[in-house]
């Protein structure tokens, strides 16, 4: 199970977004119906997913529940928890929503794909439920992908750090220093060259089900972006998805492709197969996230699996950046037990139980006081150096979904096909973010007051 798949598979089916303009009270609508503070008593239930792509999560999270529950700290009911199966997970709880009755707590997967449930009217705020102390525990990149309005929305539950998974053994084979991989996008480009000369595939990739776009856009994307408010831009109106800043990337993406540095048969399988060749050692380098790379290094070795970051082809301040995008639970806005959830969801971030959570499936918790002596492969060591040092920017969490799912997906699958051209891909970008604008005038209004956390 890999993580990206399902959620991809999961959005592209519901068109997540398609219905949001029939919620006339979308903005005004944020935050609880009710009395806000409430502590109704009764059992706190928390709808949860994460064992797909962190595998040891549900074993955790049961553990967890058991001692919060066996502490005494909620005296008004104990926590019910619930894995949520990917293809209902959004589903489930819209229609809960709708009805006003389901989980206390719920998560989402991050950035905008939890966004458009605030913007729906169906989370409350989470900063109006626990500590400002605790909210400053919080990593600021992470709170940064939902805070919304002045307000945080999620509480970051786990970080997935996205990067490359690479060969060494296959690197130093091709006469490439195997610990030193490429940095700049000309180094990237002569190794690409030596590792297919050497007999490999240099990049395995699969994009038959649609999903390697959202991939490709969130790593090569926004090089040459400042800042994140360059990326959302476009959207609030105030630029066209065309120039330099924008478009470059899909023209370093067509290189790679005009030179044959990926499978042949990339539009024939799917992502996880293109992934799997790496694991089976036909192909040098896949794109990847933490807790699959590190799955890699345990099974192949340190010795034989490295993990590198995006080259960098680009001159803006983001152009040389690592990813570790969060994953988040929320306060249900119908739930009359808000202020007990907030106090379950700080108990999640305890130092013990963030340690607990990171040797049981590997997930690291976005919080200042985890300490980085837990981390245990060296894989985990390196990204972990990297997030404390480098800008952090998944370009997926900050764009509405029918981009990628009108734009993105088909104009880039078009890039891998005979007369594929740059200048197709930058028109049927531009025409999904024309037609979601005309579309969904509510979400536009939203993103024109998102002013994102500094």
């Amino acid at each position: 199970m890999t993580p990206g798949l399902d959620r991809r598979q999961l959005l592209r089916a519901l068109g997540v977004t398609a219905g949001l303009a029939s919620f006339p009270g979308l903005l005004a609508a944020c935050g609880s119906d009710g009395d806000g503070g409430a502590n109704a008593s009764g059992d706190l239930l928390v709808w949860y997913w994460g064992e797909q792509e962190a595998a040891g999560l549900k074993k955790f999270f049961e553990a967890q529940v058991q001692a919060y529950n066996s502490s005494g700290t909620d005296s008004a009911g104990k926590v019910q928890a619930v894995l949520q199966e990917s293809d209902t997970l959004y589903t489930a709880f819209r229609t809960a929503a709708e009805a006003k009755k389901g989980p206390d707590v719920q998560f989402f997967w991050g950035g905008t794909q939890a966004l458009e449930d605030v913007w729906m009217g169906h989370v409350e705020p989470l900063s109006d439920h626990v500590s400002s102390e605790f909210l400053d525990q919080l990593d600021t990149d992470a709170r940064r992908e939902t805070y919304w309005d002045g307000k945080q929305w999620g509480m970051p539950f786990y970080q997935i750090g996205t990067a490359w998974a690479y060969n060494k053994q296959m690197f130093a084979k091709a006469g490439l220093d195997p610990e030193v991989p490429p940095a700049t996008w000309d180094e990237f480009v002569t190794a690409l060259t030596a590792l297919k000369k050497s007999g490999v595939v240099p990049l395995g990739a699969g994009f038959k089900d649609a999903y390697l776009g959202g991939w490709l856009i969130s790593y090569l994307g926004g090089q040459n972006f400042d800042s994140i408010d360059d990326a959302i831009a476009v959207f609030r109106g105030e630029a066209e998805y065309s120039g330099t800043k924008y478009t470059e990337w899909l023209e370093r993406l067509k290189e790679l492709i005009d030179r044959g540095l990926f499978n042949d048969d990339v539009l024939s399988i799917d992502l996880y197969q293109g992934q799997q060749m790496f694991e089976s050692q036909e192909a040098a380098i896949t794109n990847s996230v933490q807790p699959q790379i590190v799955g890699f290094e345990r099974k192949l070795g340190a010795d034989t699996v490295g993990v590198m970051r995006t080259p960098v082809y680009g001159t803006g301040a983001l152009a040389d950046f690592f990813p570790a995008p969060s994953q988040v639970l929320t306060i249900t806005s119908f739930s009359p037990r808000q202020d007990r959830a907030g106090t379950f969801l700080e108990y999640l971030h305890e130092p013990e139980v963030m340690k607990a959570m990171y040797e049981a499936c590997g997930a690291i918790t976005p919080d200042k006081r985890f300490d980085p002596a837990w981390l245990n492969t060296e894989a985990d060591k390196k990204m972990a150096e990297w997030k404390s040092s480098l800008p952090n920017f998944w370009y997926q969490y900050y764009y509405p979904f029918p981009f990628e799912r009108d734009g993105v997906t088909p104009g880039v699958q078009q890039l891998f096909q005979p007369g594929g051209t740059v200048a197709n891909a930058v028109s049927t970008m531009q025409e999904a973010i024309d037609k979601w604008r005309r579309e969904q005038p509510a979400q536009v209004k939203a993103y024109q007051q998102w002013q994102l956390l500094s």
